[in-house]
């Protein structure tokens, strides 16, 4: 993953184009700096099947 692995759900929906919902990520316990927009944000650890597809689907696409 780029910027560190430290990012957002809004940041990697941007980035990869993938159209994350909330309900498709696992976030960590505590809101922290993400390394691409700089907020104090929810940081993505993990996805749920629904977002691993999805991200699967979006980058086949390329």
């Amino acid at each position: 993953m780029l910027y560190g692995g430290k990012v957002c759900r809004l940041c990697i929906n941007e980035t990869y184009n993938i159209h994350l919902l909330n309900t498709d990520c696992i976030y960590g316990m505590y809101p922290a700096k993400c390394a691409k927009c700089g907020e104090m944000k929810n940081i993505v650890t993990d996805f749920r099947l629904s977002g691993y597809l999805k991200s699967m689907i979006t980058h086949s696409k390329r």
